[in-house]
């Protein structure tokens, strides 16, 4: 949503110095708004903070016009956005952060013995909500090893029952390899008062296999049959269906599938007036970011991309999702 060239207000702090008249110095921090223009743009994932570093566009107390900042966004945070130009795509992308009906629908819990993501599933997005991580004791102590596993599977319920809305989601995923979330969801079914909120919900859960507990085993979660009839309804199954249409084009017909400004400008250039025969561009999977957009032109020649097959060749794309300004998905036939 925010490119380089933008403006940003919002509050932050500044350690100022001052000089007293017998010449003592302090300094103090200082909690002001300032608004700058864009110039370096950081997402911190871990921490889940944007850092935006630009120049001081209003005059204030603390910071001259044209001085370096650095502004800090965190969740809850309140800040304004200022754009020479606001275009559709990001009109939409604001609708779809706002719209509480078009957030996550899917729930997902990948373990394996000691390590568990709790994510949840949005349309072209997975976040990691909480992470947890627990020594095992070895299975020559039956007694201690079964009390690690209980201590486990209890931090992982809690996670669950803190990160997730169980009425809102329509399908939570349980996915580990061997028997892990077997012996879990035996675990959240047990009939007692903590288990209440699962045992109402129980129809919504669904039990898959996966490779490892990490984060990136979600995308094969997805893409198993089972997992994707149960998911038909969501907004996460039509990206993960966009996708395999990607892969699956790039693999038959290499001539199609192009990545990157450099390599859908040389596309278009080579191949203007044979539209007809169909283009698949693909910016942006279902979890990973694969292509950054570095100015204001990408952006707009990937708008400009898709309002040409959508007008002028009357091409309708099969679908076209505006993850962020930082990337979009294009699949045409």
């Amino acid at each position: 949503m925010l490119l380089k060239g933008d403006g940003v207000q919002a509050s932050t702090v500044r350690n100022v110095k001052k000089e007293s008249s017998t010449g003592l110095r302090t300094t103090e921090r200082k909690h002001f708004k300032l608004t700058i223009k864009i110039e370096t743009l950081d997402f911190d994932q871990t921490v889940c903070c944007l850092s935006m570093k630009g120049t001081n566009t209003e005059q204030n107390e603390f910071v001259n016009i044209g001085q370096y900042h650095t502004i800090d966004l965190e969740l809850g945070k309140r800040f304004t956005i200022f754009k020479d130009e606001w275009d559709s795509i990001t009109l939409r992308r604001i609708k779809e952060a706002t719209d509480m009906n078009l957030k996550a629908e899917v729930g997902a819990v990948v373990m394996e013995e000691g390590l568990a993501h709790v994510c949840l599933v949005l349309s072209a997005l997975t976040v990691v909500k909480q992470k947890i991580q627990l020594s095992i004791k070895g299975k020559r102590r039956p007694d201690k090893h079964e009390e690690s596993i209980k201590k486990f599977f209890k931090n992982v319920a809690s996670a669950m029952k803190a990160n997730f809305d169980l009425n809102r989601l329509k399908c939570i995923i349980i996915a580990s390899p061997g028997f892990v979330r077997e012996d879990f969801m035996e675990y959240i079914f047990i009939q007692n008062e903590e288990n209440k909120p699962f045992i109402e919900h129980r129809g919504k859960f669904v039990s898959c296999r996966c490779s490892s507990g990490y984060k990136h085993s979600l995308m094969e979660v997805l893409q198993d049959p089972n997992v994707a009839r149960r998911l038909e309804d969501t907004k996460a199954a039509k990206e993960t269906k966009a996708f395999d249409t990607f892969q699956n084009t790039l693999m038959e017909d290499s001539d199609r599938a192009f990545y990157g400004t450099k390599q859908v400008k040389i596309s278009l250039s080579e191949s203007f007036f044979y539209a007809s025969r169909g283009i698949a561009v693909q910016l942006e999977n279902s979890t990973e970011t694969a292509w950054v957009v570095a100015d204001i032109d990408d952006w707009k020649l990937l708008i400009l991309i898709f309002i040409y097959f959508m007008i002028k060749l009357r091409f309708f794309p099969t679908t076209f999702i505006p993850v962020s300004k930082s990337s979009l998905t294009f699949v045409f036939r």
